[in-house]
Order: C-alpha cells, then structure tokens, then sequence
C-alpha cells in the first residue's frame, strides 16, 4: 500500500501542476459562409481537456480577421452556466481563410516547489527555470501571473487567403509561413513565434491532433527566427500550442507568462 502511494505521489509530481493549455475548438474547421457556427475554449492536453469555464470578466477580445478585415466576435460569447459550457457563436462572411483571435485577462497561479519545478520543465519555461536557479529559489513556491492567447483558423469556401500568414499583435502569437489550407500532403508546417513582436527563440512549441486520445506532443524549440518546422500534419485536427514567461517586479509573482494556441482543420 505505502508502495502505491508513493508511485502514485511521484506520478502527479511528473505532470504539469497548472495545465493552463487553451485552445478554440471546433467540430470542423471549414465552414459555410454567413451561417453562424459554435466555437468552444477547451484547457488541457489534446488527450485531456475540459471546457474553460467561459466568464465576462476573464475575456478581454474575441475577433475575426478576414479577407474584409477586422470583426468584434464578442457579441456571440456564451458564458458557463451551470452544467452547460460556455463557448461562443460566430458567424463569417466573406470567402476565404478567417482567424478567430481570442485574449483573456490576467489571473494568478501559486503552488508548491515541486509542482511548479514539473510544471515549468513540462512547458519549457527557460527563464522561469533559470531565474529560480540564479536567485536559490527552487526550494521556494512558484508564482506567476498568466493570460492565454488562442487564435483558430476557418476556411470559408475552397479558395485559401494569406489571412491566415499575417500578425495580428498578440503578445505571444503563433503565425504559421504557409496557409496550412494551402499545404500539399507531404509540405511541412511550418511556424513563427512572436513576443512582443519580436520572433522568440528558445519557444517549446508542441503539435497535437485534436482527434482521439493523444498525449502531449513533442516539443521543437524556436529557432533565432522563431521558427519551427513540423513534419506534414496529415487529416484531422490540430493544435499548435507554446508558452513563455519572463520575470517581474510583482507583490504577488515572480513571472509573467502567456500561454499562446493556433488551431486548424485540414
């Protein structure tokens, strides 16, 4: 008994303490234009996520950029209520390639040592390791302030655009090189990671189908240039996901960290 306890101890102190994973979800990624259609946000791993408890007060944008520009989305949100999830309703007009883009608002995480040391080697925040490191403090709780950044691209009609290859401005954004709704079978993905603007290297970006029981993808590190190649994704659908942090001057944290998704049917 005191055996299995310990296994099952030494498990959970092997996965990541605070999963802030985010993601919009959607049942296909191509849809009809005009015609409203659900998205959901969804936190977790691809092989085990739940629905984020969707709040007024922890959003701070939903938009689409398309071949017509820019649209408020924010009118659609369905907050959580009860047992039903929250989510939104969308609705596209135009032909061509859409990015929904969402950011929420800051919230705060403190847990002990040993979880945030698992969680921090689990999405390989490189400052937050070396910080603690430098300053003696892995013995010590960690704390963070943390906002998530998701981005879903949306195929109206067969024709793809470059909408899906521009920067909106997102603190921590993932911009794929390629339209992957223009990619051949064998292309391979290929993205850019951006923090304030500026491509990021040493980013641990992860690739993970969204259909089925998966377990967290394999991390590539960025590049000088942020960026980051994967092998062809192949049918289905798939998350894009990365997570910086740097340190601050905060009463409650020691870091700052985003957590960044781009999502995608092919």
């Amino acid at each position: 008994m005191r055996r299995a306890a310990m296994t099952i101890m030494l498990g959970l102190l092997a996965m990541p303490a605070a999963a802030h994973d985010f993601w919009i979800d959607l049942p296909r990624y191509r849809q009809e234009s005009g015609r409203p259609f659900a998205i959901a946000f969804l936190i977790g791993d691809a092989g085990a996520s739940e629905p984020w408890e969707t709040r007024w007060r922890r959003i701070v944008s939903l938009r689409s950029y398309g071949p017509a520009g820019v649209a408020d989305q924010q009118a659609g949100i369905r907050e959580t209520a009860g047992t039903t999830g929250g989510g939104a309703s969308v609705t596209l007009g135009e032909a061509g390639t859409h990015v929904i883009a969402f950011e929420s608002q800051q919230a705060e995480n403190d847990i002990s040592a040993a979880e945030f040391n698992a969680y921090a080697a689990h999405e390989g925040l490189a400052p937050a390791i070396a910080w603690r490191e430098a300053h003696g403090q892995t013995k010590a709780r960690g704390r963070e302030l943390y906002a998530r950044r998701a981005k879903a691209l949306v195929q109206i009609g067969g024709t793809p655009t470059d909408d899906a290859t521009r920067r909106i401005g997102q603190t921590l954004e993932i911009v794929p090189e390629r339209n992957p709704y223009a990619l051949a079978p064998r292309d391979p993905l290929v993205v850019r990671v951006y923090y304030h603007g500026v491509p990021l290297a040493g980013a641990s970006v992860v690739l993970e189908r969204l259909d089925g029981q998966h377990a967290h993808g394999t991390p590539v590190i960025s590049d000088a240039a942020g960026r980051v190649a994967f092998p062809p994704p192949g049918p289905g659908r798939w998350r894009v996901g990365t997570v910086w942090t740097q340190p601050i001057e905060h009463p409650r944290a020691e870091f700052d960290t985003i957590f960044a998704s781009l999502t995608f049917g092919t």
